[in-house]
């Protein structure tokens, strides 16, 4: 994910600010770097994102950290499960999926590790082209407003302010580290930017800690020779992130990509067919293998290699994964249970698939007792299915299919007025977008003719939200013993519906990307 907020109009934001404390970095004698904060780092969600742990009006919040957001976000998981209150400011953000909305909500009290903002106003993000597993984006106005080092390895950020320190060497852990200097974009707070060299062309590059993998835009790869055609140029599953648009993926590999001193050959990256302005995103994989830190203070990038591959590669189970995972991180966990049940980077292991996937729900993943749920409902054990649905949705409220599957499940146990609650709760919540509709026609608000017409209402959504409709509509039928209405839309779905995504340009099946 890339909620890189590129272009967005300016709303107001609470501000953060970290405290100073005393705890200095060997430096020459002259220079002290003083520490004077630091963040634990987490893997989180279905693409183990870096995050660490806050609180919003003094719950715990899980925060995704982002060099390359504009500012400190809420997203709709994160209002959505304190019961905020928004309201549409009718501004816009656009990232990697296009244009996204962005709404207000008043919050008590934000705290970010040391620091902490009290009784504002918050930007919430609400469009992204798949679930958010996090309840705020911090961005970079907070982390890079002093020097930011990020080691993936001990899993933590650290800030420092240099006194006296002038253009002496900062990268103490070091003494050969690479030294790159950059170039601060236009807007203020904004995350730097720096020249590396793909194939031998100058491109223009950022190090973006909310993106998960390096990419390079479609644009950018073009001018250093790629052609999509060519032998080793893979189609991938669509890129989404902020918006709702997806975008053309693919994955190759380029001879070199230089940065600073540091050459990676043979380098293994994704294209992305974005019309955003930075040619290269160096994501998780390369913070994985380098140790960085941005000096702000001299307008510089210290980074060394520390081992492992540079990049991750793809078709690969990363070795990273399955230490989170058997470190108990229930996320990893899932993302190993999805690996082993698809096989396509490791040999398929279904027993070892649902395996990973019970320890995933047990440790409370969201995704993982959600998907349990939907498979317990539909294997004729309702009341489970519907504890674990209920489970994953108080973890992430915001994934309003389940909230329509636990109103199936609730019917089919006897309890209408228990699923009727339980979904108007949830319905309170919505925007007036999918699935609202559906959720409309499960609550008597909406015939069965209205939710079909909404679901083809636009043509670029109409053949996925049409099927969704006509499943949706089945299964209350099936829920409230109506065989005779769910038997034809069940076989109306198996006719029409049943189908692979395919690559729009070749006709042919789409490689899914990695999950880690």
């Amino acid at each position: 994910m890339n909620p890189s907020f590129l272009g967005a109009l300016a709303a107001l934001a609470m501000g953060l600010a970290l405290p100073i404390t005393a705890s200095a970095a060997p430096a020459p004698a002259s220079c002290k770097y003083v520490e004077i904060a630091k963040l634990p780092l987490n893997y989180t969600g279905p693409n183990l994102e870096i995050t660490t742990t806050g609180s919003i009006n003094g719950t715990p919040s899980v925060m995704l950290l982002d060099t390359g957001a504009w500012r400190t976000l809420l997203t709709r998981t994160g209002t959505e499960r304190l019961g905020l209150r928004l309201r549409n400011t009718g501004h816009h953000a656009y990232g990697v999926g296009g244009i996204a909305r962005l709404y207000e909500t008043r919050v008590n009290e934000f705290v970010t590790g040391p620091s902490r903002a009290s009784k504002g106003v918050m930007t919430v993000l609400t469009d992204f082209g798949y679930v958010p597993s996090y309840d705020a984006i911090v961005g970079a106005p907070f982390l890079l407003q002093a020097d930011l080092e990020i080691s993936l390895a001990a899993k933590e950020l650290k800030f420092f302010r240099p006194l006296d320190c002038r253009d002496e060497f900062l990268a103490y852990w070091d003494p050969k580290a690479v030294e790159l200097p950059f170039h601060r974009d236009s807007r203020e707070g904004s995350n730097p930017l720096f020249t590396v060299s793909v194939n031998g062309r100058e491109l223009i590059a950022m190090i973006d800690t909310g993106a998960g993998t390096t990419s390079i835009t479609l644009d950018a790869a073009k001018r250093t020779g790629l052609q999509l055609d060519a032998p080793g140029v893979n189609r991938l599953s669509d890129a989404v992130g902020v918006g709702t648009r997806k975008r053309a993926r693919w994955r190759t590999r380029f001879a070199t990509l230089q940065v600073g001193d540091e050459t990676i050959r043979n380098a293994e990256v994704n294209v992305i067919d974005s019309d955003v302005p930075t040619d290269v995103i160096l994501g998780a994989d390369f913070l994985r293998s380098h140790r960085v830190l941005f000096a702000m203070s001299q307008r510089k990038l210290y980074f060394s290699y520390i081992g492992g591959v540079p990049l991750d590669e793809y078709g690969k189970l990363a070795p990273w994964v399955v230490t989170e995972a058997e470190a108990g991180n229930a996320d990893a966990q899932m993302a190993l249970a999805d690996i082993y049940a698809k096989g396509k980077i490791v040999a398929k292991d279904t027993a070892l698939a649902d395996s990973w996937l019970a320890k995933a729900a047990s440790g409370g993943n969201p995704q993982a007792n959600i998907r349990t749920g939907r498979w317990k409902m539909t294997h004729g054990q309702l009341a489970e299915g519907a504890a674990h649905l209920r489970t994953g949705l108080d973890r992430l409220p915001s994934h309003h299919q389940a909230a329509l599957w636990l109103h199936i499940a609730r019917l089919r146990l006897g309890q209408p007025e228990l699923a009727a609650s339980e979904l108007q709760a949830s319905v309170a919540r919505y925007d007036d977008e999918w699935p609202r509709p559906v959720a409309d026609f499960y609550l008597g608000k909406l015939s069965a003719a209205a939710l079909l017409e909404e679901a083809a209402d636009d043509k670029t959504t109409a053949r996925t939200r049409t099927c969704q409709a006509i499943a949706a509509i089945g299964e209350w039928h099936g829920a409230r013993g109506e065989k005779e209405q769910e038997r034809p839309l069940a076989a109306r779905y198996k006719a029409e519906c049943a189908f692979k995504p395919t690559d729009p340009a070749t006709g042919q099946a789409q490689e899914e990307d990695n999950p880690a």
